[in-house]
């Protein structure tokens, strides 16, 4: 039996302070191919992707376009999959999402490869990974985000969108925000949900408004993106351009009442694994040194709460 080729796309901007644990994360997962979209990156981003790409790890594609079409460049992303790289499965992921088994005993390739072939599609939840508000800020954010929200909800109440893996298809086509798929010949969902998603959204207070500034004006200058589309950046950025972000971003961090009441209720328990992993994988890494950066935070010395 051949092995499952499996393709991860991902479409970065600005992601400095992580692009190089999520590429060894999913390098160590022995994939077909990465393919990267690198829109635009002005942080440091293109320097730590052009590595990679010149060791001959990942196929890098530069778009220069600022109207953040995600959906355009994604299911560009996972036909070249299809086209350049044979892949059987696809992943479609954000630079602050670990894509991993629930069973972590196994690979990402056995858990795919154990797909019965009437099934094409696997749903993940994404949980945050979430730190403390009187943590100590200026540790790197693997070492703070290690409270696992296991109800995390978006910003108006209702849980995250769950995300979506896929069969390979010359004619797939990837939905605003990677949580659906069409144009496969059949939609067939796998019943169970094997792989998880820990999810890193909020790594400091510069990124996350430099996230927020990025995606939010994208979406506002782009004549094609419906109301809808990117609500949740909309909503942060107009607290952005009203100043109230900074409180919201603190909101967001885990009180420790909050933490007491939500362990007692099984909503937050301590999750290390993602930290513990990625140490894990600095001796055998494509580039140890970019992986070291991310866990010392040695990409930017401000990267801090500071809230």
């Amino acid at each position: 039996m051949s092995k499952t080729r499996l393709v991860v796309t991902l479409l970065v901007r600005d992601e400095a302070d992580v692009i190089a644990a999520t590429l060894e994360f999913y390098l160590a997962q022995s994939p077909a191919r990465i393919i990267v979209t690198d829109n635009s990156s002005t942080d440091g981003t293109a320097d730590v992707l052009a590595r990679y790409a010149e060791s001959g790890h990942i196929d890098l594609i530069f778009e220069p376009n600022l109207h953040y079409r995600q959906s355009e460049w994604v299911t560009r992303m996972a036909r070249s999959a299809f086209d350049d790289h044979r892949a059987d499965w696809v992943i479609n992921a954000d630079a602050d999402e670990f894509w991993t088994p629930v069973d972590r005993s196994l690979g990402l390739l056995e858990v795919f490869a154990a797909v019965p072939p009437q099934f094409n599609m696997i749903r993940a939840v994404r949980d945050d990974l979430r730190a403390l508000r009187c943590g100590s800020e200026s540790r790197p954010w693997p070492r703070r985000l290690v409270w696992r929200d296991t109800k995390t909800v978006a910003s108006n109440g209702n849980p995250l969108g769950l995300k979506a893996a896929h069969r390979a298809s010359p004619d797939v086509v990837v939905a605003q925000g990677n949580h659906d798929v069409s144009g496969l010949a059949l939609r067939a969902i796998l019943p169970l949900r094997p792989i998880e998603i820990l999810h890193v959204p909020l790594r400091s207070w510069q990124q996350f408004a430099r996230k927020i500034e990025n995606g939010g004006s994208s979406y506002e200058s782009n004549p094609d993106a419906s109301a809808q589309s990117g609500w949740h950046w909309r909503e942060d950025f107009r607290l952005l351009q009203e100043g109230l972000l900074r409180p919201e971003v603190k909101r967001r961090l885990i009180g420790r009442r909050e933490l007491a009441i939500g362990m007692m209720a099984g909503r937050f328990r301590h999750e290390p694994w993602l930290r513990r992993h990625l140490i894990s994988l600095l001796e055998h890494a494509a580039h140890p040194d970019l992986l070291q950066a991310v866990l010392s935070d040695a990409f930017d010395s401000s990267l801090q709460i500071e809230l």
